[in-house]
């Protein structure tokens, strides 16, 4: 009999222990019969470096279109983004794509015209285009198309697109007015590219000189004036503390276009969603950062002028001489490449196109 009792209440404990262990959890849930599980997410890792320092608005640009591909692409394809020199100097990015070093860069095509003479039309046009008409080219009348196959004669193994652009750039920071033709006679001013070439045949004492060099140069008075970029990026290198005045417009880079430019093996890996995220995230990037530039820009000025600082703007009669020296200039530059004549008459015949259609289309703005 008490063997039965014991049994009993052995029996009973087993129940409850069972009975409290299942009220404390869930069956784990069973795949449907014939269904496959989830597949790991495979994840591309690129690795990225620009022609600018970290902080810099060029380079936030970079990091923009990164997370903007990083967001679309659900994690897919991460961007590791690195300041100029981190991986290599700022001005061999286009060789280290070249050779697969890295993945991708962010640059200003105008760095590469020892290599290829063409290239200021996709970066920056003295007295030329203006950015939105920059943009409408590239986009839309073949402007794109003539870059990568100046890439591609030049045997650049490289994909590219517009990955940014800016408004106009400050003309000069400088230390005397530059209102009138005969201000810039004898003026120690730094600029590169055509726009120095131009001005050599104007009088101007053009002189060359990298970044870090500018504001010590200025200070010193080895320097008259210069030029580097739009107001926003200038203001981070604190110009107008060793300068009286500013002057626009911007003559020599009306429009500055920027690059996002891959590694062409890099690219052809991807999958074809995962490219057409790379591309629609650098078309994104390139209304942000103009966008950015033109808000940052009003501030900057308005700082300025509340300093001390004299705004100073280039007489129109000035601007006209200016503007038909620089396109004799690169009118002189066509007649030595068939190519660069191609490129260089579909921008003069859309410029034309785009002002006529411009001065119908836009009202007068108020004064």
């Amino acid at each position: 009999m008490k063997k039965q009792k014991w049994l009993v209440v052995a029996m009973l404990l087993v129940f409850i222990v069972v009975s409290v262990a299942g009220c404390g959890s869930k069956p784990a849930a069973q795949p449907a019969p014939g269904a496959q599980p989830e597949p790991k997410k495979e994840v591309i890792r690129w690795q990225m470096a620009t022609s600018w320092p970290q902080g810099w608005l060029l380079h936030q640009m970079a990091e923009h279109w990164a997370e903007e591909v990083n967001k679309a692409s659900g994690g897919r394809l991460v961007i590791d983004v690195s300041p100029s020199g981190a991986i290599v100097p700022p001005l061999e990015v286009l060789d280290a794509a070249h050779r697969g070093a890295i993945d991708a860069f962010h640059s200003w095509p105008g760095y590469w015209m020892g290599k290829m003479p063409p290239v200021p039309f996709f970066a920056s046009i003295p007295m030329g285009f203006e950015p939105l008409m920059h943009l409408v080219w590239m986009y839309e009348e073949g402007g794109l198309e003539y870059m990568q196959k100046m890439y591609d004669n030049a045997g650049m193994n490289v994909i590219t697109f517009p990955g940014g652009i800016t408004h106009p750039e400050l003309l000069a920071h400088s230390n005397v007015p530059l209102a009138k033709l005969e201000d810039w006679k004898g003026l120690k001013y730094r600029t590169p590219g055509w726009w120095g070439e131009i001005l050599k045949g104007m009088g101007v004492a053009v002189v060359t000189l990298p970044a870090a060099e500018l504001y010590p140069s200025l200070e010193k008075k080895i320097l008259d004036a210069l030029e580097f970029s739009s107001p926003a990026v200038n203001n981070v290198g604190a110009f107008h503390e060793v300068t009286k005045y500013f002057t626009g417009p911007g003559m020599h880079q009306p429009s500055v276009l920027f690059e996002i430019t891959i590694n062409k093996d890099s690219y052809n890996a991807l999958p074809d969603d995962l490219k057409a995220i790379v591309k629609t995230a650098a078309r994104s990037t390139t209304l942000w950062g103009w966008a950015k530039d033109i808000s940052m820009g009003i501030k900057v000025l308005d700082q300025w002028k509340a300093r001390g600082n004299i705004a100073v703007t280039v007489e129109p009669e000035a601007q006209l001489e200016f503007r038909k020296q620089a396109w004799a200039y690169i009118d002189g530059l066509a007649e030595k490449d068939p190519f660069f004549k191609e490129i260089w008459e579909s921008q003069k015949k859309f410029y034309d196109k785009f002002v006529a259609y411009e001065d119908f289309m836009v009202p007068i703005r108020k004064r």
